[in-house]
């Protein structure tokens, strides 16, 4: 029955408007939303009933129109349209012959108890047959996708009715080796199964019939057309086809089971970008060979010198396209050894050689270095020449600790890059212990003096919205001038941060952001910064108070800075992260997420702290056009950040394509080399960023 908000659309037929206000005024007097409409012949009624219509209410007979008429016309149009005469007296035999015509009831205008008692019945009768209707339509839908799935899936599907096929889908006959359904049906199911399981199965049968077992399965020997013999797991489960009671049966092969889990067991193991060895791989054997087994041999840490420029000057996408072709290169030249070769790191690489010596390693990293300078790798439109750095460590029965060996081979790479690239180093204990107090030492010397003598400074990039946001929205970034040349924060920031000197720098950055933000906002332009954090900063106690005061200092709002920290960073000092975030709320100051999305359970992360903005992990969008399980992965991100009111940012978008799969994800905001590359100078004109 209609709710009591909902209005009643009544058509009462009648040649005068008194039937219709007494009608609706009987109603709505006990509190009924009544919508009447008076008709007066056919013509008037079915361009009535082409609208929405709940119910007629007709006088028997009118000038040149009656109730019988009324009756004709609705089954004529085909429509459930309740049709009640308002009962005249002296005229029970028309009224009856009515009701034999379809009318419902009949009902006096004097009785308003019964008018109203009949009307709301009629309705309520009237939406029960409209939402069986609907139940009905949607049932035949869902029936009908069900059995195209049935029809078109992979899997063996049959019908069973008492031990008789009478359905079988495209996958069952293929797999039994027949061509039409016909040869198929009205045969007994048994005569598929090996004479050896046929007690077995008639058992089985038997004890499924009586126990109505929802699903059970039986594994058998199974025969083909052509008497082939195949193993197969059968699942049988109750069901109706065509509205007849009957076993499904579902027949997967086993050895295509077999294939498929070593198949998915490969997937597991390797990277799908570069078809090497994946991370987590790499370190299980890395483990099993340093750790359990006690081997000896080498480990190379292989990377491509200036790689970060490379990436700048190409673009992601390039980029990635370079980084499977080196790929390419290092399973070609590693060939027939018996090297375990990994993509350990976005565009890192790293080969496990069992059993090899210093000699035979130093040989087999030479030839890399050699095969990838004479090499002229293909990425995309462009073609990039490219030089190896690579790093060997040994390791004996003496190492125990694959780890150690994993960080030795990398300090050898990055020595080897420190002095030119294109080379090898063999990591020396004794010489690399002294030459990394010296680097360090060194290193801190130039952070030093680069913050004393702002020999930093900062470039940004712009944040813009997808939905109409016109504020000034930019990345900070930092970089450090050491004799005219612009040095890498990946050659500094590690350093600052084994020296205990990052929390200084993040202060140099908020302070001079800080001071940025200051002057536009003092002449009028609304620029908002967003600002990384490193973990120093996120557990110095101080750095909150500091904030307060330069922020007061430089008489701004809070809420034009946005304070980042990486999801990696969170997910390991939730405990201090949760108040530090509070405590910047309290001074207006907004936060963000940083790489969000890079670890399987980041969503749980929302469940302990409230965020801004979530910026979404870089990989996931630099391949997001062309991977659907990528664009998967972001619609549950996006879902749950709209679940916890946060903002999405979406980096690296580089070309139209990943523009497009963000423009329908629900994402809020992009920013990438599409946009503009990261400058000194703030000049995007946001006014012209439509997309």
């Amino acid at each position: 029955m209609k709710s009591r908000e909902e209005a009643l659309h009544l058509l009462v037929i009648d040649d005068s408007s008194n039937d219709a206000e007494i009608v609706s005024n009987m109603l709505r007097n006990a509190g009924h939303p009544v919508r009447a409409t008076r008709v007066e012949d056919g013509e008037d009624l079915r361009k009535s009933l082409s609208h929405h219509c709940d119910m007629v209410l007709s006088k028997l007979e009118i000038p040149f129109f009656s109730a019988g008429d009324a009756l004709a016309i609705i089954q004529d149009m085909k429509l459930d349209v309740p049709l009640v005469v308002l009962e005249e007296a002296g005229k029970h035999a028309a009224v009856l012959a009515c009701l034999r015509a379809g009318a419902r009831d009949m009902v006096s205008l004097t009785d308003p108890a019964r008018l109203e008692h009949v009307v709301l019945r009629e309705a309520g009768d009237l939406h029960t047959r409209r939402r069986l209707a609907e139940c009905e339509r949607v049932l035949a839908q869902a029936n009908g996708r069900a059995q195209a799935l049935v029809d078109t899936s992979r899997d063996a599907i049959a019908y069973v009715h008492e031990g008789m096929h009478i359905y079988a889908n495209e996958s069952y006959l293929q797999m039994f080796g027949y061509q039409d359904p016909a040869e198929i049906e009205g045969m007994p199911l048994l005569s598929m199964v090996g004479p050896d399981d046929h007690a077995r199965f008639k058992d089985f049968l038997r004890r499924l019939g009586k126990e109505h077992t929802a699903n059970s399965t039986l594994e058998v020997q199974a025969f083909k057309a052509d008497a082939t013999e195949f193993r197969v797991t059968m699942e049988f489960s109750p069901t109706t086809y065509e509205g007849e009671h009957c076993i499904q049966v579902v027949i997967r092969d086993q050895s295509s089971s077999r294939e498929l889990e070593k198949r998915l067991d490969d997937l597991s193991r390797q990277d799908l970008l570069t078809g090497l060895f994946n991370r987590q791989y790499f370190l299980e054997e890395l483990n099993q060979t340093v750790t359990t087994a006690r081997e000896h041999g080498a480990l190379l840490y292989i990377e491509p010198d200036q790689f970060r420029r490379v990436r700048e000057e190409i673009g992601i996408a390039a980029s990635d396209l370079l980084v499977a072709d080196l790929a390419g290169l290092l399973r070609d030249t590693l060939a027939g050894t018996s090297a375990v070769v990994a993509r350990f790191d976005s565009y890192a690489f790293t080969a496990l050689l069992p059993g090899q010596d210093d000699a035979q390693a130093q040989a087999l990293a030479e030839r890399l270095v050699k095969a990838v300078e004479a090499h002229v790798a293909d990425a995309g439109d462009r073609s990039v020449s490219v030089t190896f750095s690579i790093g060997i460590a040994l390791f004996n029965e003496s190492i125990v600790d694959a780890q150690e060996v994993l960080s030795r081979a990398e300090k050898a790479r990055r020595k080897a890059a420190d002095a030119g690239g294109n080379q090898v180093v063999v990591y020396n204990p004794a010489a690399e212990e002294m030459a990394e107090k010296e680097r360090a030492l060194v290193w801190t010397r130039k952070l030093k003096l680069a913050l004393r003598d702002n020999a930093f400074y900062l470039v940004y990039q712009p944040i813009v919205s997808l939905h109409g946001d016109a504020n000034e929205n930019y990345e900070v970034y930092l970089r450090m001038s050491d004799e005219g040349h612009e040095i890498d924060p990946t050659e500094f920031i590690p350093v600052a941060e084994q020296t205990g000197l990052m929390a200084a720098v993040d202060r140099w950055v908020l302070h001079h952001a800080v001071k940025v933000l200051a002057e536009r906002w003092h002449a009028g332009k609304r620029t908002n910064l967003f600002v990384n954090l490193s973990e120093a900063s996120l557990k110095d106690p101080n750095l909150l108070p500091w904030i307060r005061e330069l922020l007061k200092a430089a008489r701004l709002e809070g809420g034009c800075l946005v304070v980042e920290v990486a999801e990696s960073v969170a997910q390991a000092n939730l405990r201090v992260l949760k108040p530090f975030f509070d405590g910047l709320k309290q001074l207006h100051v907004r936060t963000a997420l940083d790489h969000f999305g890079s670890a399987a359970n980041a969503t749980h992360l929302l469940r302990h702290i409230r965020t801004d903005f979530l910026k979404l992990e870089g990989s996931l969008v630099s391949s997001l056009a062309r991977d659907k399980a990528q664009q998967q992965r972001l619609k549950e991100l996006t879902t749950a950040a709209k679940g916890a009111q946060s903002r999405t940012v979406a980096e690296f978008v580089e070309d139209a394509n990943t523009l497009a799969v963000l423009w329908g994800s629900g994402i809020d905001y992009i920013q990438g080399y599409f946009l503009q590359r990261p400058i000194r100078e703030l000049n995007y004109d946001f006014s012209e960023a439509s997309f």
